[in-house]
């Protein structure tokens, strides 16, 4: 009979403990980013920093690209993805939540890190005025996308029940950015506010 099979109501803790070891990596990841985002807040007005961004951005940037170019891949084509021992990237990418407005979020990350290394290098390159709006919108580029991984590493442990490696490493890269960029993002919009 139907009433001796036990009900198991799907809440975010079950979904949660489908993989402990994967979701509780992401749930580390998902506080050390809001974390980063108020230590950096907190400290801007404090900032005293060169007004160029680091030449580990780039390094970070190409690395992003990798991460996101292999996700586009692996979306757009059906292939599975290489996960490792822990987490369950294939869920993930068959989820709901990987294509936002029908395009992969590893597309959007593609453009998103191709446009913060183009930002990046008009920083370096560019008259002062442009190279300050550069660094002012690479800050803007990397805030948004720590923001935009803060809401797709939330989904993975208590919405979606897995997690992906790629995705959690791209959400640190974004992260790692954010550290090296606050600085001179902050210096810059100084010197546009002053004139």
């Amino acid at each position: 009979s139907l009433d001796a099979v036990p009900v198991v109501r799907d809440t975010p803790w079950t979904r949660f403990r489908r993989d402990p070891v994967g979701n509780g990596t992401a749930v580390i990841v998902l506080l050390l980013m809001p974390w980063s985002l108020r230590r950096v807040s907190s400290r801007a007005a404090s900032w005293n920093a060169r007004e160029t961004a680091s030449i580990a951005v780039p390094v970070l940037a190409v690395a992003g690209i990798g991460v996101a170019a292999y996700l586009t891949y692996v979306e757009m084509s059906g292939t599975l993805a290489v996960c490792g021992p822990v987490g369950d990237c294939n869920t993930v990418q068959q989820s709901p939540y990987a294509r936002v407005a029908g395009v992969p979020v590893g597309g959007l990350g593609l453009a998103g890190y191709a446009m913060i290394l183009v930002a990046w290098g008009l920083s370096r390159t560019g008259r002062p005025g442009m190279a300050r709006r550069a660094t002012l919108g690479l800050l803007l580029m990397v805030f948004v996308g720590v923001l935009f991984s803060v809401y797709l590493t939330f989904l993975e442990p208590f919405v979606i029940g897995a997690t992906c490696m790629w995705c959690l490493t791209s959400a640190v890269i974004m992260t790692l950015l954010l550290w090296l960029v606050a600085g001179p993002g902050t210096v810059a919009w100084q010197r546009i506010r002053a004139g």
